[in-house]
């Protein structure tokens, strides 16, 4: 039986979970934690300007890796900054540990120096808040940890571990001995027999059949038993909003997604439904509207979630089922045989609809203008962007359009603010997803707004080599909220004109590279270069203002 330091421990534990990088600030109260990265190169500290940064990139690494994520930060107010990441893996279901280093126990409850209740502020945005009460618990509490964040329905957690608990301290090495066979689950949930069987045979009989492939369909691996669905019953493929990658986009039964910002086609291919198949959906606000202007109240919906909490919350279900996105869709192909059930004039009104959207896309094309209309970067981008490329889009009006006029091909290649909506993820959420898949490209896009909120991070792009191409598409103004001023405020303009630096000099302020571009034909080739540099760089496109108007739902009523 040997002793090992307490702050050794806490990396060495972290490091059988299999994690390479800590995402963080140093501080005072983490320094015994820290310090013992030093000469390490099987897990390392991958320092930030702000905590925020780091709670950002923590959320991008875990979801482009499929892995969990650690932040780690010192006491009070540096802790409290992760709360707008954490915020974003709890909406992004994304599997991170953040890891408070708090004040001595002495300083709590008789307000000292930083001291706050930081369990308690982290309780609702995290699966399980706790401190350690002990030095030797502590293993047991990362352990503990893990297993909340990885377990079913996944999502971040919240440790906090008293500066008195590390410095000076050890512990029994036995301690850390431990299988990670304690949260280690033999296969998929799959879903009641019964309700499968009357899925099936519900959708057996439908005439009109949409699937709705949800994140769930992403973070379960269900891509290719979701298309061997819709393609065995010719279904429309129709992923929910956010989640565009869930289904490859060039199927010639994929239509769109719906939403303010989506297509109005998918929207009516949704509305036009007898049968939904939810699978792995749920049914958001964004896609849904949560009424019946987009999913019509004659619908018949199968719901697929592995939260049952989620099953039948914002719409009454025909058939409710509680599981793993693939193995269900696999009991359902199982259930259904393999005869084809086809439906010519549904697929015809498919293709149709299909159709109209690529028309109505290809007439932004001849948008003029000077400077450009966002809309004219995004075809141009398509010509640029490798199928595996990796896209990260920021909250805000212009990298919005992100979601109707990019395809995504393979899952696990678009990341977006997830319903979370904060400004300046965008780019910090880009380099996490780098970091998490350093084989593929990957690009952010985001405003000039929401580009300072973290621009800091350029510094700790340049210092880390990591090589995210970033689009600031500037039209020097908070789009939405003046697109809202002068729509409902009489043009009353106040706190939305921007007046913003060059962005690619800033860039190269940094030692990141910098490209200015003032033509749609400029833009294929600066994103080429960009993608083909061994480091960080900024592309600026001047853009119009732009006011785009939600997309109307069939039953009437715009997004929101």
């Amino acid at each position: 039986m040997a002793q090992i330091k307490a702050g050794l421990a806490i990396i060495e534990a972290l490091r059988a979970e299999g994690v390479e990088y800590i995402f963080g600030v140093v501080g005072s109260t983490t320094n015994s934690i820290v310090t013992e990265l030093y000469g390490r190169n099987d897990i390392r500290l991958l320092d930030t300007r702000h905590e925020e940064g780091a709670a950002f990139m923590a959320y991008g690494y875990a979801r482009a890796s499929r892995k969990p994520a650690v932040c780690l930060t010192t006491s009070g107010p540096a802790t409290i900054n992760l709360a707008t990441g954490i915020a974003l893996a709890y909406k992004g279901r994304a599997p991170v540990l953040a890891i408070g280093g708090d004040v001595d126990r002495n300083y709590l409850d008789r307000d000292g120096a930083q001291a706050f209740d930081l369990v308690n502020i982290f309780k609702p945005i995290t699966y399980m808040s706790r401190q350690a009460y002990t030095t030797e618990r502590i293993p047991e509490l990362i352990h503990d940890a893990f297993r909340h964040a990885m377990s079913g329905k996944r999502g971040p957690v919240f440790i906090d571990i008293p500066r008195d608990l590390m410095d000076d301290k050890t512990l029994d090495d036995k301690l850390l001995h431990r299988s990670s066979a304690y949260r280690a689950i033999e296969g998929r949930i799959q879903g009641d027999r019964e309700a499968v069987r009357r899925a099936a045979e519900l959708l057996s009989q439908a005439q009109r059949p949409v699937l709705l492939a949800g994140g769930g369909v992403v973070d379960g691996d269900a891509t290719t038993e979701a298309v061997a669905l819709a393609e065995l019953l010719d279904m429309a493929l129709v992923p929910a909003y956010g989640h565009n990658d869930a289904v490859p986009n060039s199927h010639r039964l994929y239509i769109g997604i719906p939403g303010n910002r989506g297509a109005p086609e998918a929207m009516e291919a949704l509305h036009r439904a007898d049968v939904i198949l939810a699978l792995g959906s749920r049914l958001n606000q964004h896609s849904t509207h949560w009424n019946h202007s987009v999913i019509n109240p004659q619908t018949r919906i199968i719901q697929v979630d592995i939260d049952a909490q989620e099953v039948g919350r914002n719409y009454p279900v025909a058939v409710g089922i509680v599981g793993d996105a693939k193995a269900v869709a696999q009991q359902l192909l199982e259930a259904l045989g393999a005869t084809k059930r086809e439906k010519p004039a549904w697929r015809a009104e498919i293709e149709a609809l299909a159709k109209k959207r690529k028309a109505r896309l290809h007439e932004e094309q001849s948008l003029a203008g000077e400077p450009m209309m966002p809309q004219r970067v995004y075809p141009e981008l398509r010509k640029a962007l490798p199928r595996d490329c990796m896209v990260t889009i920021d909250a805000g009006v212009a990298p919005g359009l992100t979601y109707d006029r990019l395809s995504f091909e393979l899952p696990g290649t678009f990341f977006n603010y997830a319903g979370h909506g904060g400004l300046g993820m965008g780019f910090c959420v880009g380099l996490g997803t780098k970091v998490g898949r350093p084989d593929r490209p990957a690009v952010s896009i985001q405003g000039d707004g929401g580009f300072l909120y973290t621009s800091q991070e350029l510094n700790t792009a340049v210092r880390h080599r990591i090589p995210l191409v970033s689009l600031v598409l500037n039209n020097s103004c908070h789009g939405a909220e003046k697109a809202q001023q002068k729509r409902n405020f009489g043009e009353r303009y106040v706190g939305v004109d921007l007046v913003n630096p060059r962005f690619d000099r800033l860039a190269e302020v940094y030692g990141a590279r910098g490209f200015y571009v003032t033509r749609p034909d400029e833009i294929a080739d600066a994103v080429t270069a960009a993608l083909a540099i061994d480091g960080p760089s900024v592309i600026e496109i001047p853009v119009a203002e732009h006011f785009p108007l939600a997309a109307k739902a069939p039953g009437g009523k715009g997004g929101h």
